[in-house]
């Protein structure tokens, strides 16, 4: 393969051997940043700026053929951003054209050059690092757009059909709160309100687990699956787990929807949604914090018993610093203790061996956007500056903002899915300008300043002509540090604030630093990988798998809990329970739990033959004499008998099949709720288990209650909460019912 060359002018030249004798501002083991010129260390690409408004690079693969990025669109209607260096400006610059261009005909934002619409989390985590007062009208036009006809907040198509697999739809409700902190506007209050209530109410009756106090749901952006699960769980493993990130936007949302009932006076209902929040975060720092690694885990996960995914995963602990769910001292841990590679920081760590590019082995700019905010907030200079560097790094070798590279490497070639001009990559880009550098932070009363500028970075830098509510202002920030020593406006000494109240006609900011940062370090980490994951089976009466390669031991899971450690490939199966094998890695990692084997000696299946009329097509493969039909016409209230043999804990769950989509899109995830003896147990879940295939039956989620003996009256019913994304198709076949004695 045959590579482009650059081919540069003298002039342009020049310019770099006049960048040789800049400072350096940022170097590590694969590139430096010095001056106007950021290269890799072994001289092989570099770019650089010649002035605020062009680009040059010699990377293969830049956007433009010719390796130059000028500006062409009018930026006037943006401030002006004068910087130390003319590459900061210059990626400025870049970010505000793309924004640009990223508003659609329709006057909604795009998700990139390769993602048409609105998406919802997409536009939810831009609009919070910055979009929302760069594109306002555009934002509350896309947020507008992620509503359905029943006023909730759209899941977008996912994992299983969609929401309730996927939940992390709440961010919308964050967005939306930003959006009123940046305008004030009290209509949009009044739209937002019984729109964000009417979806986490949904949200508590079918994704909230009150045992753990946290929500259910797929990985917020890490929606494909094999990138960062096991292959063996299917959709309704996914719905079954809990991540840190998603958890983090339920509690944020539900914060803010406490508010909004505050804010109307409804004192009970805020202490209501305030308590949930509360265990929310009470959930994550007791089962997802981890004390041996200084930071929480990626997600719970299992079936019958959630056990903990020990990786990092970047987003869900930048959510946790940022919303205050880490208390100061876990916030400047994580910051110091997530591994970071070269490059940037990893989506999770450490990674999956067998698996490409895309989430797994990847940076994403705006989740390092995130990161290097939270770093800001825990004090962590290191942090930020490794933040900027990286996101700086790769706009401007590739001239664009681009959705994702490959983390070992630095380059986007090699990720399964990219594009340019992505919309939260151009936010985190412009999020190191107004959050970092200029500290902007919008209050729901007021505009508050509170820059962080590395000593790398020292300097002057302005910004004429930034617009807050009806005033308009030129700011200024001097030196470096991490707190302000003066903050003039107009002159006078003022507070670094500026109430909305008095926002209007035109200022003048100046901010002096005072020159101060906290020590601090970030943990650089050698990218890494995982053991793969055990596949088991019972036989003879021992757990039985193939051994994994690198592993140096394996762990024996017996309902959640580690009973035992071994170097063999088998295990002695002594309890009933539900086992699991992890293998741990010469390197100390460790790998995904295999699939949960049942070793049960009582465990029994009831076909629901009194239940209701059977059918018999189009599925094939059921027990019994048929299955019932479940749609939104028929068998919306179904009920049926079972003798329980003997008193005690059971696990409920059902033999379902969905043949409505695929298991990675769509929106037709079936939904019903399951009462025994007239008491509400919880939803039952039944995702897509493929497009037409009606010859496939997978058991729905678990539900657990404690039964005495005798007759007892099962009840299946479809409740409002019931209604997925879809709303016209929730439709599934149901076998058998199972029960499991614990």
């Amino acid at each position: 393969m045959h590579l482009k060359t650059r081919t540069f002018l003298p002039s342009v030249l020049a310019m770099t051997m006049i960048s040789c004798s800049a400072p350096v501002i940022y170097q590590n083991d694969s590139f430096t940043w010095k001056g106007d010129t950021i290269s890799l260390n072994d001289g092989s690409i570099k770019a650089f700026a010649l002035d605020s408004k062009t680009i040059v690079s010699d990377y293969p693969e830049a956007e433009f053929p010719d390796g130059k990025w000028t500006a062409k669109l009018d930026l006037s209607q943006f401030p002006v951003y004068s910087a130390p260096t003319r590459l900061e400006e210059a990626l400025y610059n870049l970010a505000l054209e793309e924004v640009i261009i990223a508003v659609e005909p329709d006057s909604t934002l795009r998700t990139g050059k390769e993602w048409g619409g609105v998406w919802t989390r997409d536009v939810s985590y831009s609009i919070l690092l910055g979009v929302s007062h760069l594109q306002t009208q555009a934002s509350i036009n896309s947020l507008v757009r992620k509503v359905d006809r029943l006023g909730r907040i759209i899941q977008d198509t996912g994992t299983g059909g969609s929401w309730p697999c996927s939940t992390d739809r709440n961010i919308w409700a964050v967005a939306a709160w930003e959006i009123y902190k940046v305008t004030g506007d009290e209509k949009w209050l009044e739209y937002i309100y019984p729109i964000i209530k009417r979806s986490l109410e949904d949200d508590i009756l079918v994704s909230l687990n009150p045992q753990t106090g946290m929500l259910k749901g797929e990985s917020s952006y890490l929606d494909w699956r094999e990138q960062e699960y096991p292959r063996w769980m299917a959709p309704v493993d996914i719905y079954n787990s809990e991540n840190l990130g998603t958890e983090c936007v339920h509690y944020q949302a539900f914060s803010i929807l406490a508010k909004l009932e505050r804010m109307l006076g409804t004192e009970a209902d805020a202490a209501r949604y305030e308590a949930i929040a509360q265990g929310i975060r009470d959930g994550i720092n007791e089962y997802l914090w981890m004390e041996d690694k200084g930071y929480y885990a990626q997600y719970l996960y299992g079936r019958q018993n959630l056990i903990v995914s020990p990786r990092s995963e970047t987003l869900g602990e930048a959510l946790a610093v940022l919303y205050d769910i880490a208390d100061s001292q876990r916030a400047a841990s994580i910051c110091s203790n997530v591994p970071c590679q070269d490059y940037g920081t990893a989506c999770f760590f450490p990674n999956i061996g067998d698996i490409p590019p895309y989430h797994n082995d990847a940076m994403w700019p705006f989740v390092q956007a995130y990161w290097m905010n939270a770093c800001k907030k825990a004090g962590n200079e290191a942090g930020v500056m490794h933040s900027i560097a990286t996101i700086s790094r790769l706009a401007a070798f590739c001239l664009t903002n681009k959705e994702n590279m490959v983390i070992y490497n630095g380059k986007w070639q090699g990720t399964q899915i990219n594009s340019s001009r992505q919309l939260w990559s151009i936010a985190g880009n412009l999020t190191i300008v107004n959050n970092i550098l200029f500290g902007m932070e919008w209050e729901d009363n007021g505009l508050r300043f509170n820059p962080f500028v590395p000593k790398a970075l020292a300097g002057t830098r302005t910004l004429t002509g930034f617009r807050y509510r009806d005033g308009v202002y030129d700011i200024t920030v001097e030196g470096y540090g991490s707190g302000i020593r003066s903050f003039l406006v107009d002159g006078m000494r003022e507070e670094a604030f500026i109430p909305a109240e008095s926002a209007k006609g035109r200022h003048t900011i100046n901010i002096v630093l005072n020159g101060v940062l906290d020590p601090s370090s970030i943990n650089m980490t050698a990218n890494a990988y995982s053991p793969l994951t055990p596949v088991c089976s019972v036989s003879e009466g021992s757990l039985r798998w193939d051994s994994v390669e690198g592993a140096s031991m394996y762990k024996i899971i017996r309902s959640g809990e580690c009973v035992a450690t071994t170097e063999e490939s088998s295990y002695k199966i002594a309890q009933d329970g539900e086992y699991q094998v992890i293998a741990v890695g010469d390197n100390g990692y460790e790998s995904f739990a295999s699939e949960p084997v049942e070793c049960f000696g009582s465990m029994t299946a009831i076909d629901i033959e009194s239940a209701c009329k059977l059918s018999k097509a189009p599925y094939k493969g059921f027990a019994g004499a048929g299955y019932v039909d479940l749609t939104l016409e028929n068998n919306t209230d179904i009920s049926f008998t079972v003798d329980i043999p003997e008193e005690g804990d059971y696990a409920i769950d059902f033999r379902f099949a969905n043949a409505n989509g695929p298991i990675n899109t769509k929106n037709k995830c079936a939904i019903r709720t399951l009462l025994v003896d007239g008491q509400r147990l919880g939803p039952v879940i039944m995702p897509h288990c493929g497009t037409g295939a009606f010859d496939t039956w997978r058991y729905t989620n678990v539900l657990k209650t404690s039964l005495t003996e005798g007759r007892h009256t099962f009840r299946m019913t479809f409740e409002p909460e019931n209604r997925n994304m879809n709303i016209q198709t929730n439709s599934a076949a149901l076998d058998c019912i199972r029960l499991i004695r614990l």
